[in-house]
């Protein structure tokens, strides 16, 4: 930090017109990003789900136009398709090539004037593909095809894989390759929250912060010390899910309407809250987390649960008008 004032200012100007927070932590690895891709032409971009690898990329490339220097993406996912649609088939019968996307991605590159093109691999990293770009990744720069065809890398080109682990990378792959690590510590959920908060209306916001600062410590700590979800993901992405549930949720403010009560925002704060910290639970361990949150967190707005029943808060949704209603209201009676 410090060395790139230029660059600096202008991530932090592309970071604040899609409304995302400068943190240090986390811009330092844009920069790093950004001193990798001077010296090396093959770059991998590591790090678990949800810690901002894609908008590292994003706004790097950015910032760099923005100082002068036109940057663009090309992006594809390689495990979404066969080894044969990636770097092209040949007919044993006829001989005839049929290019693949990413041969094809290659060529265009070499035609691109005036602007560096970063072609973005984002997905597991697989031998069956990878394998077949080391020779683009050394000092030969070079894609080699099946049909004989050696097409060089364009100088205004960068190959980058945006991965989640190197398990299956071979060390020939992984030497090649500058490496940047994006942990869980870069980008922490009060960070992402922070950047949610910048989308909603400062009504909804001063009743979700406090909701949101309150309750998510307690829950993850209980999730990870208690209880054992059928999957392991970071408190982020459990954050980032009750977003994405509240932007769903929330109704969309109207010209002519009163905006959304605290009442009913603080109702669909625990719906989103228990759907997105029970979805990955068994049925005994849910009730575990509503017993749980009922005591830690007692002034939040909980439907009226019946003690004697098996009920738990994932019986009940909130209504247009604001209110708790039972699944069973909605199920229409047989006649």
């Amino acid at each position: 930090k410090g060395s790139y004032p230029n660059v600096e200012a202008a991530i932090d100007q592309q970071l604040a017109e899609v409304n995302l927070v400068s943190y240090p932590p986390w811009t330092l690895k844009v920069i790093q990003l950004y001193e990798t891709a001077r010296v090396r032409h093959g770059i991998m971009v590591l790090g678990p789900t949800g810690t901002g690898k894609t908008k590292c990329i994003n706004a790097l490339l950015k910032a760099m136009t923005t100082c002068g220097d036109p940057h663009k993406e090309i992006r594809m996912n390689p495990k979404a398709i066969l080894d044969y649609q990636m770097f092209g088939k040949l007919d044993v019968a006829t001989n005839d090539w049929t290019d693949g996307i990413f041969s094809s991605l290659w060529r265009k590159t070499l035609k691109s004037k005036g602007v560096f093109v970063w072609i973005i691999l984002d997905g597991p990293v697989d031998a069956v593909w990878i394998e077949n770009l080391n020779s683009v990744l050394d000092d030969n720069k070079c894609l080699t095809l099946a049909n004989g065809d050696r097409i060089p890398m364009a100088s205004a080109c960068k190959l980058a894989f945006e991965v989640h682990s190197l398990r299956n990378a071979s060390p020939a792959t992984v030497s090649r390759c500058g490496m940047i690590y994006i942990g869980v510590t870069a980008l922490t959920w009060d960070i992402a929250l922070q950047a949610w908060f910048k989308t909603r209306p400062a009504n909804e916001v001063s009743v979700l912060e406090p909701l949101f600062t309150s309750s998510d410590g307690i829950l993850n700590l209980f999730l990870l010390l208690d209880l054992h979800p059928k999957m392991i993901i970071s408190q982020i992405n459990y954050v980032l899910n009750a977003t994405v549930l509240l932007n769903g949720l929330i109704p969309k403010q109207e010209a002519n309407k009163a905006s959304i009560s605290s009442d009913h925002l603080s109702k669909l704060f625990v719906f989103a809250t228990f759907w997105t910290y029970g979805a990955l639970l068994e049925l005994d361990e849910r009730k575990k987390l509503q017993i749980h949150m009922m005591e830690k967190l007692p002034d939040l707005n909980y439907p009226p649960i019946d003690p004697n029943s098996q009920d738990t808060l994932f019986e009940y949704f909130v209504t247009e008008s604001g209110h708790w209603q039972h699944w069973k209201e909605m199920v229409p009676s047989w006649v």
